[in-house]
């Protein structure tokens, strides 16, 4: 039995020491990437802005995911790598352009961030007309 638990210890404390990799989680990766859409329609459309509400609800929802699955803050420390934010980044443009839309025209981003808004997407709960 004592031989068990020592197996069974040495097995399981690796695994535990493991970090795991915050950026390949699919629902953070779906609100950072929100998060993003949010911010471009608003820095690029003067009709639309980032709602306060929405964007603290946003949060709250991610830090409520993050604190479900555990994650240490050493885990959570690549949402800030550089190479992560560029990835997001390029996923906003290419769902924006997916849709038809330029994301560097004022008018496409309005239009986009107004679709978004009228289908109560959850970039649309981000956003507020100004």
């Amino acid at each position: 039995m004592r031989k068990l638990i020592l197996i069974s210890a040495a097995v399981l404390i690796p695994l535990a020491a493991q970090a795991r990799d915050i950026t390949a989680d699919e629902t953070v990766r779906g609100f950072v990437t929100t998060s993003v859409l949010a911010a471009k329609v608003a820095q690029g459309c003067k009709k639309i802005s980032v709602s306060t509400e929405g964007l603290l609800a946003l949060q709250l929802d991610v830090t409520a995911h993050i604190e479900a699955e555990n994650y240490t803050v050493e885990e959570a420390a690549p949402l800030q790598d550089a190479a992560f934010n560029a990835e997001i980044e390029e996923a906003a443009v290419a769902q924006i352009k997916e849709r038809g839309f330029d994301p560097q025209k004022a008018k496409d981003l309005c239009a986009f961030g107004t679709e978004e808004m009228t289908k109560g997407s959850p970039v649309g709960a981000v956003l507020e007309s100004r």
